[in-house]
Parts: structure tokens; C-alpha cells; sequence
């Protein structure tokens, strides 16, 4: 499915994604990265060929880097959803 975030861009807030929960659009996701800097990244949705990633407010346009799997976690439940797979790298994904 290919759904835009802000600006028709790859990256979505909080709210929009919890908009999206509740809907049915987005029901996967994915913690990705390593320790310090995990991003959240939502399963099977892409835009113009690029990941469908969390953003926060003071930086929309960019992934939301958290600093913990717990913050990471936490917010995916404030989001709604209530399963996610957790994917540890080596080092930090650019997405």
C-alpha cells in the first residue's frame, strides 16, 4: 500500500499514524537500529520507494531517533499497535 506522510514525504507523527492504526491502514511495525538510535518504521507501507518512518514534531521531516527500545515501544503503544518486531543492526539505518 503507498500512503505520503507530511508534505507527501516518507516520514508521519504520532497522530497521524494513530489516526492510521485506528482506520486499519497501518497494523506492522518495526524498531530498527542500535543501541541509542532505534527508529520506528511501519511494515509493508512505502512512499515514492522509501519506508514509511515515525517523525516527531519539533523535526517532521526527519525519523524520530529513540534512545531506548523501551521509549521506542512506548510510543508504538501510545500509537495503538500493539505487536512490533525489533530488528538490532550494527550500526544506524538511514532511511
Amino acid at each position: 500500500m503507498m500512503i505520503s506522510g507530511l508534505n507527501g514525504g516518507s516520514c508521519i507523527l504520532s497522530s497521524m499514524a494513530k489516526e492510521r492504526v485506528k482506520s486499519g491502514i497501518l497494523d506492522q511495525a518495526q524498531v530498527v537500529g542500535c543501541k541509542g538510535e532505534y527508529t520506528v518504521v511501519f511494515n509493508g507501507m512505502q512512499w515514492k520507494g522509501k519506508p514509511i518512518v515515525l517523525s516527531s514534531s519539533r523535526q517532521p521531516y526527519e525519523a524520530r531517533i529513540f534512545k531506548s527500545l523501551d521509549g521506542a515501544i512506548a510510543e508504538l503503544l501510545r500509537i495503538g499497535l500493539t505487536e512490533a518486531s525489533i530488528k538490532i543492526t550494527t550500526k544506524p539505518e538511514k532511511n
